[in-house]
This record gives structure tokens, sequence and C-alpha cells, in this order.
């Protein structure tokens, strides 16, 4: 008769709850704006946030700005989407990632790809997510272009659509542009520890609005530190 195994000593933590904590699952979109330079710091400072689960889809152009090298969470791209896929039986990414997702967060979005997305154009993967994306879950999205390209008429139209379809605009702030100009840049790359982000984690996942991302990021006093993902 084989000798009886007994259960190993438990952490603390391991007696007080045996139910898993649920992983709020965040799936961060990036397009071809200058402001993929700072998708580095962007999944950095997600992932300080305690409970948060983080995948990212990135477009082609977007990844002329950034090193994938620099990205410590799975990155997806169109070549993924193709591959994974050779018969019926065979997932679809595009479809698997809406379900695995309970937030997506597309940062930055430019206007290439808002043009697309008010218009139901979906021919890449990050497209095809948000073209397939569940309405009842919350879609932010981060516009950052030009200036002389965010003030022509049909971006402002183009926004209006994607809010109409239910999703959220994280709106620009004025500030100096890598192009030298001085104009609007994205609101949705500044993130505060009290940055409405948080409103939007829920199911089970107790995070304070102090826990934002870039907590860690404090001045002297009560006054919080502002992350700039535009700042060059």
């Amino acid at each position: 008769m084989e000798p009886l195994s007994l259960p190993g000593p438990q952490s603390p933590s391991e007696n007080s709850s045996s139910v898993p904590q649920k992983k709020y699952r965040v799936l961060v979109g990036v397009t071809g704006s200058v402001a993929a330079l700072k998708l580095p710091l962007l999944i950095s400072q997600l992932l300080e946030i305690p409970g948060l689960e983080v995948k990212v889809v990135t477009t082609e152009r977007a990844k002329h700005f950034y090193n994938a090298q620099e990205i410590p969470v799975t990155l997806y791209s169109d070549v993924d989407e193709w591959q994974l896929w050779k018969g019926r039986s065979d997932p679809v990414l595009h479809i698997d990632l809406r379900r695995w997702a309970d937030l997506m967060l597309v940062a930055p979005l430019d206007a290439n790809t808002l043009a697309k997305l008010a218009n139901g154009i979906c021919d890449n993967l990050l497209t095809c997510v948000i073209r397939a994306w569940d309405l009842s879950k919350p879609l932010l999205f981060c516009p950052a272009m030009n200036t002389a390209m965010w003030e022509h008429p049909i971006t402002a139209q183009q926004v209006e659509q994607l809010k109409g379809f239910g999703y959220t605009e994280i709106p620009c702030v004025v500030k100096k542009l890598v192009c030298g100009d001085e104009g609007l840049s994205p609101q949705g790359l500044f993130f505060q520890t009290n940055f409405c982000f948080m409103g939007f984690i829920h199911k089970g996942v107790c995070l304070a609005s102090t826990q934002a991302v870039g907590s860690k990021a404090q001045t002297s006093g009560s006054e919080a530190k502002r992350f700039s993902l535009h700042q060059f």
C-alpha cells in the first residue's frame, strides 16, 4: 500500500479564500501613430494594477514605432490570425480575442484606423476584433494624430460615429507635438491616480482609484504626477 500523501502547508492567502480571484482582462490595441512609441510604458503601467491581465493587438504600421522585445505580454499581429487558421475546425483569432477580453483600450488610435472603424472596414486583426466586439463590454479609444488632421471636419464626424456605437472617447489635450506643432495630443495617453479608466475595472476585481495606472508616480504633497505617453 502506498503511503498517504498529506497536503503541504498553505500560505495565509491560500487559507483565507479557496476561491481564486478572477483576472480582469484588458486588450490593448495599438495603431500607426507616433504615440505608439510609448506602448512599452503604457503596458508596464497597466501591469502595475493588481488583478489585471493584458494582451496587445498591433497593426503592421504601429510596429515601426516600438521594439516588440520591450513588450512583456502576448503581442498579436496580422500574421498570427492567418497562421492559426488552416481549416474549418481551427480557431479564429479575432473572435477568440473578443471573447477573452473584458475591456478594450485602443491607444493610440490613428486617423487611418479611426476612419476604418467609423465605416465598418475590417481589413486587419485589430479592426476585425473591433468589428466583432461585444457591445456589452467597454471599449475606450484614444485619438492620436497631427493637429491639421484632427481639425479636418471628417474627424469629428468619425469620432461621433464611434461614440454612437457605444465606445468611449478619451479626449485630447493641448501640448507640443513630435512634429513641432502646438496642438492637440491624446488625453487617452495620460494616466493619473484618479483616471476614469478605473471606473471600467469591475467584475470582482477590487481596485481603488488611487491604485490606477501610474500609482508609483507621485509628487510631493497630494498632487499626482501625470504620465504623458506623448512627451518626447
